[in-house]
């Protein structure tokens, strides 16, 4: 009797199954973020080409110099932003010591090899192009640092743990880039970094602590060099030629502009119009609407980087989107403060829109993988960075926890995944 009740109990049997993992369904990419970029860009061709043309003529003799060369870099910049948004983004993780390191390499290479353009060796010639390793540093190090903040999760509240290390790699690379006489981008390297760390948990007490002890060296790098000083005086004193011709610029324009093409503050008075100046032309030839638009789609990118952050499905990925919107964010902030006389001049470009192979270049990288961030696709094998990355269905997930011998026992449901 007692031999047919269990038969009884276990009949039918059910074929065993290799446990199925949820299916994995990507998001569409982030359609306002990819129109601000494109916007963006193709309103930075049109004014590169209008505040340089002049110059183009005068110096290259082809009114068209900066704008041919501008857009090259834009259509390789929007198939670089397809490509990477099609990429999982966590291969950047396991592949971030590399990149770095890449990184480096290069910010040593401009310090040995580099061209010294204005007083400053900031770039590397290749061909009739010139690479700024500073700008390819600015997302190797946010890529980086969001790679080992998501590997210590809690531990970046520790001091010898968490924090210090983060803070000596990114100090060594804020060195090489202020062996260039970069300021404006060691600086901006150093608020990139204690961000990141204070969103990914740190003390703040660490932070404020790291504020001081960067507070007078900086000082010193301001006073302790001649140009440095000469400009923090001119700003003092209001005599900054380059900044006047700027608000001239702005000032003229009014409302609406003096229309495309019709700036008169490009013909030799604003020098570097078309790179860390290129807003005041924007003032002068679209007026305050102009730059009203500009900032709205700056703006616009930041708050949809922000947005993808929050959306993330995981810790690098949420570490990542912050540390790529803080960067578009800063730069757009401190170009702005420059044009309209707020900070002593700093050589930051207003990203997209400046003149630049290397920042569009970069800029649009960025939105790439911002937009793979916002896809959330199912993660690739070569993603995993577990050694010897199982293989679905292994020997190690056919036998779980709460299943018979005949593996004909419901499985216990699998906890949903967890974000950052």
């Amino acid at each position: 009797m007692s031999e047919t009740a269990e038969e009884v109990v276990e009949e039918p049997a059910i074929p065993a199954q290799a446990p199925s993992r949820p299916a994995h369904h990507s998001r569409p990419m982030d359609p306002w973020l990819f129109f601000a970029a494109i916007a963006l860009t193709g309103l930075g061709l049109v004014m590169v080409y209008s505040a340089g043309a002049w110059l183009g003529h005068s110096t290259f003799s082809g009114w068209e110099h900066f704008l041919t060369r501008q857009a090259m870099f834009a259509v390789a910049g929007f198939v670089l932003m397809l490509a990477v948004s099609r990429l999982d983004y966590r291969l950047l993780r396991r592949f971030a010591p590399q990149l770095m390191l890449g990184a480096i390499a290069m910010l040593l290479m401009v310090l040995v090899f580099g061209t010294e353009i204005n007083g400053a060796r900031r770039w590397i010639k290749v061909g009739s192009f010139s690479l700024q390793p500073s700008e390819l540093a600015k997302v190797a190090l946010a890529v980086f640092l969001a790679a080992t903040l998501a590997r210590k999760g809690e531990r970046v509240r520790a001091f010898t743990q968490g924090f210090l290390p983060v803070m000596v790699m990114a100090g060594f690379t804020m060195l090489l880039v202020l062996a260039e006489k970069d300021l404006g981008t060691t600086i901006l390297l150093g608020s990139l970094t204690l961000i990141m760390l204070f969103v990914a948990g740190t003390r703040l007490s660490y932070v404020i602590a790291a504020v001081m002890v960067a507070a007078p060296i900086a000082w010193q790098q301001v006073l302790g060099v001649d140009y440095r000083r000469g400009r923090l005086e001119e700003f003092l004193a209001g005599d900054g030629y380059q900044v006047k011709q700027a608000l001239i610029s702005i000032g003229s324009g009014g409302w609406f502009g003096l229309g495309l093409g019709n700036g008169k503050q490009k013909l030799g008075f604003l020098p570097e119009n078309h790179t860390d100046f290129i807003l005041a032309t924007v003032g002068e030839e679209l007026g305050f609407v102009g730059i009203l638009v500009t900032l709205s789609l700056m703006l616009l990118l930041v708050w949809r980087g922000v947005v993808i952050a929050r959306r993330a499905r995981d810790r690098f990925g949420l570490y990542l989107a912050v540390g790529l919107s803080s960067l578009f964010g800063l730069q757009a902030i401190v170009n702005v403060a420059v044009v309209l006389e707020v900070i002593p001049a700093k050589g930051i470009t207003l990203p997209f829109l400046s003149y630049g192979g290397s920042s569009l270049l970069t800029s649009l990288g960025a939105v790439g993988l911002l937009l793979s961030i916002s896809r959330a696709p199912a993660a690739w094998r070569l993603s995993d960075q577990r050694r010897g990355g199982r293989r679905r269905g292994s020997a190690k997930d056919r036998k779980k926890p709460g299943t018979t011998k005949k593996g004909n026992a419901r499985r216990r449901p699998e906890a949903e995944p967890t974000t950052a």
